[in-house]
């Protein structure tokens, strides 16, 4: 039975991965910030094993750590992120701090993958996927808001690692998965969870080491950094 990590499985996205993974019959390890199982995976059965995990906390990465132990694992896919503001991208509520931002966005990935990179190569071949946006891509020459800049950082780290990661048989990509209609995306988004879940889910099955470090969407097309 192949072993999926999902990293920020309470709502949309992350919630909607770990639901079609469990239904596909994968062993499922998935995180939330209390470790509850969200009512969007109460149907979900016995192959998902909820984990509570705030990424910003370095005492509950190290307990993730400890509770996956040995278990090998196929894919590892970070979902977990949060916009610039309240209430998302069409929200109107306060402005987060820009460092705060970064911490979950930027930093808390790589501390995650560091955490349970073991446990990827043990797997490998391997998926390390991040979902980043394409809110944080510099090469249009647009002006990004701290939401893009935080993804375009999360982008140089993973192509900073990349070569290190493909030595060790791991796979490791950068995806945005569309403009979602979740609560982050807002409702106008023209991509429903599902549908966004199911072109990652595909994609990445679809990998090969020559795509380690790129940058894709859930479709499989590649994007500029």
């Amino acid at each position: 039975m192949p072993t999926v990590l999902i990293v920020g499985a309470n709502r949309g996205i992350g919630a909607e991965l770990a639901r079609q993974y469990a239904a596909l019959g994968w062993q499922v390890h998935a995180t939330t910030r209390t470790g509850a199982r969200p009512e969007a995976l109460a149907g979900c059965g016995d192959n998902l094993v909820m984990h509570r995990l705030d990424v910003c906390d370095a005492d509950q990465i190290a307990q993730l750590k400890r509770a996956l132990g040995e278990v090998p694992l196929d894919v590892s896919i970070h979902a977990a992120g949060i916009y610039d503001r309240e209430g998302g991208a069409f929200g109107s509520g306060p402005p987060i701090a820009p460092e705060t931002v970064f911490a979950v966005n930027t930093e808390a990935p790589i501390k995650v993958a560091e955490a349970v990179f073991d446990n990827l190569v043990r797997a490998a071949p391997s998926r390390l996927v991040f979902l980043s946006s394409a809110d944080g891509i510099r090469s249009n020459g647009r002006q990004l808001r701290v939401y893009g800049e935080s993804k375009a950082a999360l982008n140089d780290r993973i192509r900073h690692f990349a070569g290190l990661w493909a030595q060790r048989g791991v796979i490791g990509i950068a995806m945005h998965p569309g403009w979602v209609r979740t609560d982050m995306g807002g409702p106008d988004g023209p991509v429903l969870p599902e549908q966004s879940a199911a072109g990652i889910r595909i994609t990445v099955d679809r990998l090969t080491p020559a795509q380690c470090g790129a940058f894709l969407d859930f479709r499989g097309n590649p994007l500029p950094w």
